[in-house]
């Protein structure tokens, strides 16, 4: 007889959303890159073709399916999908379907049910968001999930559901992101000069990421300490052309630059003087959490998961969602004091390194995974307390 140990690897189909650069999607590269292949098969099914992080996905040696699914839910085209998925499923042998948004987790419950395999796991990664129709399948995936996985406290789901939630921290590969090259090198990579303050986010262009917020604490400091500075944002979405926009008409268009989509963000995160988290609502920001190992002093508001991250000891400073003169006023506060902003990029740095790196992480996932695809769906917590032990 075989032991437990030469028993076949478990096979996790991952449904993101559409393979484009954001936090859930680096998320899902760190599981990929990290999970047990002795143990777990994983499987990536996108909805949407396109995307530049296919190839990172297929890099990591993963198989990626991509579906073609229009715009239209309710539609021959999503029953089509919903085909094809539980026949991969079936095909693939899956035990465990992950989902990160509605959209996918609606595929992911037809499928399985379709394809008579397969227990669901929604993650649940930002605050919810939607309204009417859609805030009411938000709110079903994650009730009908089998287990649910939040990556901070405050995003723990009410009711019944709390009882099948495990709170899992993000986590980041430290060793990826540790500071190789001097911020005047970073800079001039940028064509900026040593001596021009830099500041900056990560985070795709919608209105929950704040990144107007940032552009008008931007304007502020021009006006009042009248600062040369360079804000630079990567990521895309629906608001590029409104912050654009927005940069003109305060009159900092040319101290504003936006990058669009960047796969890797480690060169632009060194070049920075202060990295700003200017989100709305957050769940735990891979971001913060790649600008922390990367020894960059944080602004950051105090909304979802952040202030857990940030801890009792000072790892940057948090300010209100909402407030550019606030964040100005931070701002100000690290470019003058760069010591005082140096120790605090350092004790983000040890933060993230004994809290949040991304192999842990990735272990305490796969014992949801083998939880949820036990024989008898065991469905008690995986460590209930996490969220404390990194307060």
């Amino acid at each position: 007889m075989s032991s437990s140990s030469e028993a076949a690897p478990r096979t996790v189909a991952f449904l993101p959303p559409r393979l484009v650069s954001g936090g859930t999607q680096r998320h899902l590269l760190e599981v990929l890159k990290f999970i047990d292949r002795a143990r777990f098969r994983p499987l990536v099914v996108s909805a949407k073709s396109g995307g530049e992080l296919g190839s990172a996905v297929t890099a990591c040696g993963v198989e990626l399916v991509e579906l073609h699914l229009g715009n239209r839910m309710a539609s021959g085209d999503f029953l089509r999908c919903v085909r094809e998925t539980a026949a991969l499923f079936r095909r693939r042998s899956v035990d465990v379907v992950q989902y990160f948004a509605w959209r996918p987790g609606l595929l992911a419950m037809a499928a399985t049910r379709l394809a008579g395999r397969g227990r669901l796991v929604a993650g649940r990664r930002s605050a919810p968001e939607e309204r009417g129709v859609r805030a009411v399948l938000e709110d079903l995936v994650v009730r009908l999930a089998d287990r649910v996985v939040v990556n901070a406290e405050a995003l723990r789901p009410r009711g019944r559901a709390a009882r099948r939630t495990d709170v899992i921290p993000s986590g980041v590969d430290t060793e990826r992101f540790r500071v190789n090259e001097s911020r005047a090198q970073a800079k001039a990579r940028l064509g900026v000069s040593a001596a021009r303050p830099v500041i900056g986010t990560v985070g795709r262009l919608e209105a929950r990421k704040g990144t107007a917020t940032l552009i008008e604490a931007a304007a502020q400091l021009r006006a009042e300490h009248a600062l040369d500075l360079l804000v630079v944002v990567a990521g895309d979405g629906p608001l590029s052309g409104e912050l654009a926009a927005l940069a003109a008409r305060l009159g900092i268009a040319e101290h504003v630059r936006m990058l669009g989509d960047c796969p890797d963000v480690r060169g632009m995160l060194a070049a920075l003087d202060v990295f700003v988290l200017p989100s709305r609502t957050e769940g735990m920001s891979n971001a913060l959490l790649e600008a922390m190992a990367m020894e960059r002093p944080v602004v950051a508001t105090a909304v979802g998961g952040t202030p857990e991250v940030m801890g009792r000891e000072p790892a940057g400073l948090l300010v209100p969602a909402g407030d550019p003169t606030a964040i100005a006023r931070a701002v100000a506060r690290l470019l003058g004091a760069p010591d005082a902003a140096a120790r605090l990029g350092s004790a983000a740095r040890r933060r993230v390194e004994e809290h949040y790196s991304a192999p842990a992480m990735v272990r305490r996932l796969e014992a949801v995974y083998a939880a949820v695809a036990a024989p008898d769906g065991v469905a008690a917590r995986i460590q209930p307390a996490a969220a404390r032990e990194h307060a």
